[in-house]
């Protein structure tokens, strides 16, 4: 695929499906690595709309003649993710009797939370005292250390503790991105109601739909690496 051949949108659409397969990748890896097969229908479901999201980056700008370009190999992608969704969806009820106690054993354990959220997440979401403390905290007003979301996660240290920011109530008119290079990041709002995000790009302004989410999460690591609450 000549790639340089194509014009500013295509080559947008493009880098959006260079990340998506990097992430249907890591989908199918943790699916390979799963003992639940009920994660795994989760993975090999990720993936495959991760491919159908590649191809609408395409369909978004009326390019829908760029995806005879793309190799054979990845045409044929759709039909094998199809097939291992449907054997993986075969097995699973024979695998359901051996797995039920060990599932429901998890559960007790996740007080009402993702058996990927931490012992020590799940006590920093429930305490009593209000939101976690905050590293930094983001307020329209001024009174925060910083304005916009955006500002905040750029500041934002990765390491082995949770880094938490505080976002006060407003409505933030922003698209905000987290980048690969961050992990343990915690986003801590002040209600449903209260702390809004939003954005307002779109496909007439030249952007895909996967580029135009108003939250977005490029990155290709466990769930345990973000908590957005």
């Amino acid at each position: 695929m000549d790639v340089s051949s194509f014009d500013e949108r295509a080559k947008l659409a493009w880098a959006d499906c260079l990340e998506l397969y990097e992430d249907a990748v890591n989908q199918l890896n943790r699916s390979l690595g799963s003992t639940d097969q009920h994660s795994s229908q989760t993975w090999l479901s990720a993936a495959i709309t991760n491919q159908q999201t590649c191809q609408n980056g395409f369909i978004d700008f009326h390019l829908s003649s760029h995806l005879n370009s793309f190799p054979d190999i990845l045409s044929d992608f759709s039909k094998l993710l199809s097939n291992s969704l449907a054997i993986n969806k075969a097995i699973s009820p024979s695998m359901a009797t051996l797995s039920s106690k060990k599932t429901q054993n998890r559960r007790l354990l996740s007080d009402g939370f993702p058996e990927w959220v931490s012992a020590t997440d799940r006590k920093l979401l429930q305490s009593s005292a209000g939101p976690p403390t905050a590293n930094v905290v983001v307020a329209q007003d001024g009174s925060g250390n910083y304005k916009t979301i955006s500002e905040a996660v750029a500041a934002a240290r990765s390491g082995s503790e949770r880094f938490v920011i505080h976002v006060k109530a407003g409505v933030y008119r922003e698209n905000v991105q987290i980048k690969g290079s961050m992990n343990n990041l915690m986003l801590v709002g002040d209600g449903i109601d209260a702390t809004i995000v939003t954005g307002s790009k779109n496909v007439q302004d030249g952007y895909t739909t996967y580029s135009s989410a108003t939250f977005l999460i490029n990155d290709h690591k466990a769930p345990t690496d973000y908590i957005i609450v």
